[in-house]
């Protein structure tokens, strides 16, 4: 049923609306930086309602809508690992946090609303795992001191830390990723799959 809901997604959610692709990994640009998010099977589907949609990402709202209500994450990506469904819920920031949690939330229940509506129709009845992602740059770009090992030919690879955020959240797990280019979000399902 995990390939079932991406499907429904795909049928659901406009082409003007997908990350861009390349080959597995969805791609996620603002302000000059660029994240790849890897996804672990090519079945998935990167889509952002953020993109062409200035300044909400649903044209029915009025210019001035109630104060937090339009905020909407930057990217949602629903894939299928080990037999089941993940939805990520992905806000990218640069410089520093600002309201990150109120945009996934949104996020959250934009999917939450969608599962509703495809359940309540009969297209689809699991329950998908979500995980909350935060991935920023603050503007000192100084790398993080972590742990790093060495390549068979000497190089100095430094292992990607995660940190693992404590809010009261929505999501069966929610990570905060500073200063990394590449995530791998089969990572991050971790202990979920």
């Amino acid at each position: 049923m995990s390939r079932k809901l991406i499907e429904l997604f795909q049928r659901s959610i406009g082409n003007k609306f997908h990350l861009d692709r390349e080959d597995r990994n969805w791609l996620l640009h603002e302000n000059n930086c660029k994240i790849k998010l890897k996804s672990p099977d090519k079945y998935s589907l990167g889509f952002s309602l953020d993109r062409n949609s200035k300044p909400s990402p649903f044209p029915f709202f009025t210019s001035n809508p109630p104060c937090d209500i339009a905020k909407m994450c930057d990217a949602i990506i629903a894939l299928s690992y080990k037999g089941k469904a993940y939805i990520f819920v992905i806000e990218q920031k640069t410089g520093n946090k600002g309201e990150y949690y109120k945009q996934l939330t949104n996020g959250k229940y934009f999917c939450d609303w969608l599962l509703a509506l495809l359940n309540q129709h009969k297209h689809y009845s699991d329950t998908p795992i979500f995980i909350g992602l935060l991935c920023w740059e603050p503007r000192d770009k100084s790398p993080r001191k972590g742990p790093t090992t060495h390549g068979s030919n000497g190089s100095t690879i430094k292992k990607e830390q995660h940190t693992l955020l404590s809010e009261p959240t929505l999501f069966k797990a929610l990570y905060e990723i500073q200063n990394q280019e590449e995530i791998y979000l089969q990572e991050l399902i971790g202990g979920n799959g």
